[in-house]
């Protein structure tokens, strides 16, 4: 059976829409060392620390101005510190086939305009990184 729940990422209580999310990779638990070092007779010692990080990237398709300010109100709404943009994600984490949340940071976005008329603009698929704290 089961856990996922029918969404990649929730940002504090709001679950991203998968309509909005085009691409969605990711790295979980990814293992951190105190130190990694080969010995004298060349075998890896490693002293690995107990905590894991993810690392998420997602990407949403083509947006209308609308689109993509309802999708920003989601991650806003998450932000426990919008200077340094930590916000509280949930996710589905593949390594485990559960969901697991923490802080993330939000590095900085860039958002590319594809096309600017009287009353909307359109733009190219907004990359959204998120780094664990």
């Amino acid at each position: 059976m089961s856990n996922y729940n029918g969404y990649l990422l929730k940002f504090g209580n709001n679950i991203m829409p998968n309509k909005y999310i085009n691409a969605f990779s990711s790295t979980p638990n990814q293992r951190l060392e105190t130190s990694a070092e080969r010995d004298q007779n060349g075998t890896l010692q490693r002293a690995t620390l107990p905590n894991y990080k993810t690392k998420i990237s997602f990407s949403t398709h083509i947006l209308h101005l609308d689109e993509k300010i309802d999708f920003q109100s989601i991650i806003n709404l998450s932000m426990a510190n919008k200077l340094q943009r930590k916000c509280r994600v949930t996710y589905w984490n593949d390594e485990t086939n559960s969901y697991y949340t923490s802080y993330f940071y939000i590095p900085d976005i860039e958002y590319t305009v594809m096309n600017a008329e009287k009353s909307d603009i359109t733009y190219q698929p907004i990359t959204v990184e998120l780094i664990e704290y």
